[in-house]
């Protein structure tokens, strides 16, 4: 995980060097992973069947049950909401909330498409196959946790300004949690290999995009409420109308984003 480090920009310095390497980079991530689905449907399926040959013993499934939660939207997204709230009250913007709402809508968005299209077969049925109706691949568990507390430490590297070592610990403990969610739904059994790998690149080219448009869209309104967006989409809906013009909305004034600052 990368964390930026950005420079005062005006308003025509979107697309930097840093947008194009993020966009780069979600492309190859994306590439990575049409590959590692070709492979899913062939070479890799003896390796999802050896681990799938074992059940996990009794006594560990309650714990097992627990340590799936960490995936689960109601447990990541808490975590991302405060993250949110406080990197909203720090640079007294709406940005870092719409960019997490966009960014975990995307990410649902392109993981229920893929199961849909992909039909992967689930373990329970024994069926790797794919193109069978299943809803397998990819998984949305680990697809969440790349994305959800990786964009949280995102958020808080950028918006809050924490240090170094901080960084260093989050960006750890987003890996921490993606190992253990693979081995969790490894040892139940909930899904093959492949599923909980290909969850991984989904939420990390998620996660890239949505640091490329925190960096690359210089949009005033993303910067306000969302009372003052529907206020602004009416006056832009009744002008295409031909409607007569609404007074213009007096915008509330918006602090300057701070700028991030590194220690030596």
């Amino acid at each position: 995980m990368r964390w930026p480090r950005r420079e005062a920009s005006g308003a025509d310095d979107g697309w930097t060097s840093e947008v194009s390497s993020d966009l780069a980079l979600a492309g190859f991530l994306f590439l990575v992973f049409v590959g590692f689905t070709l492979l899913a449907m062939g070479p890799l399926v003896s390796i999802d069947a050896y681990f799938d040959l074992r059940r996990p013993p009794p006594a560990w499934v309650p714990v097992l049950h627990v340590m799936d939660r960490i995936g689960q939207r109601a447990a990541c997204l808490p975590v991302l909401t405060l993250a949110v709230l406080a990197c909203c009250h720090r640079v007294r913007t709406w940005r870092p909330a719409w960019l997490a709402v966009g960014a975990v809508l995307a990410v649902n968005l392109v993981v229920g498409i893929l199961k849909l299209s992909l039909g992967r077969g689930q373990p329970e049925a024994a069926n790797p196959s794919f193109f069978v109706g299943g809803m397998a691949y990819p998984s949305g568990h680990t697809a969440n946790i790349v994305l959800v507390y990786g964009l949280a430490a995102y958020l808080l590297g950028h918006y809050r300004q924490v240090g170094r070592a901080l960084r260093g610990v989050m960006a750890g403990l987003v890996v921490v949690l993606s190992a253990t969610m693979v081995l969790t739904s490894l040892t139940l059994t909930w899904h093959w290999f492949a599923d909980l790998v290909a969850g991984l690149l989904i939420g990390a080219t998620v996660l890239e995009l949505a640091i490329a448009a925190d960096a690359g869209l210089s949009v005033p309104a993303l910067d306000r409420g969302p009372v003052h967006l529907l206020r602004l989409l009416r006056h832009r809906l009744s002008q295409a109308l031909g409607a007569a013009p609404a007074p213009p909305i007096p915008a509330p004034p918006v602090a300057p984003r701070a700028e991030e600052k590194h220690p030596s």
